[in-house]
């Protein structure tokens, strides 16, 4: 049975201006203001404007979890990850998920079922990661890395998927909702 939750009886804030104040390749800051009814000014709120993002939980067809590693100067470590990345302009996000799961593994697969969609922050930024499951993935060719961009192809038994949420090398907070969610639906 679907969950009921009550909607919220506070109101949203009215925004009433936002300017870019400056841009950072792939993201913007912009300043916002805001009012309270009636009419009562908050802010400014700085956030950042960023693309909308995508991530895939790729199932090989021998029952391994593709995995990629990379080196993330946000946090200057070694993180594993699930495949993943920016969407393009215009691009719809399968499409996009379709793209990263070949650039990043040289994976692709027939199947691409949509599996959960969050905001990675919503008190800073307003886009959303879609995630994906991705089935009976096969190796079809070499991978093609984006400028500035190294993975290194982990393959990981998919009964061992669980002990992933555990293992602090794979803490990446998007692949973590992504797999959680897998792990819910597929009741492994």
């Amino acid at each position: 049975m679907p969950l009921r939750i009550a909607p919220p009886r506070i109101r949203p804030l009215q925004r009433v201006s936002r300017r870019r104040v400056s841009e950072h390749g792939v993201f913007a800051v912009e300043e916002g203001h805001w009012v309270h009814e009636p009419a009562k000014p908050v802010g400014p709120f700085f956030t950042f404007r960023c693309p909308d993002w995508c991530n895939i939980v790729a199932i090989t067809d021998k029952d391994e979890l593709a995995l990629v590693w990379q080196y993330r100067v946000g946090n200057e470590t070694m993180s594993l990850e699930l495949p993943g990345g920016v969407i393009d302009p215009g691009e719809a996000p399968l499409d996009a998920a379709r793209r990263e799961l070949r650039e990043e593994t040289g994976y692709e697969a027939p199947v691409f079922e949509p599996l959960s969609r969050v905001f990675p922050n919503p008190a800073l930024q307003g886009n959303v990661c879609h995630s994906f499951l991705a089935r009976d993935a096969r190796l079809t060719g070499p991978v093609a890395f984006d400028d500035n961009e190294e993975c290194e192809l982990l393959l990981v038994p998919l009964s061992q998927a669980r002990e992933l949420l555990l293992e602090p090398s794979f803490s990446h907070a998007l692949c973590v909702a992504a797999l959680q969610a897998f792990l819910l639906r597929e009741a492994l």
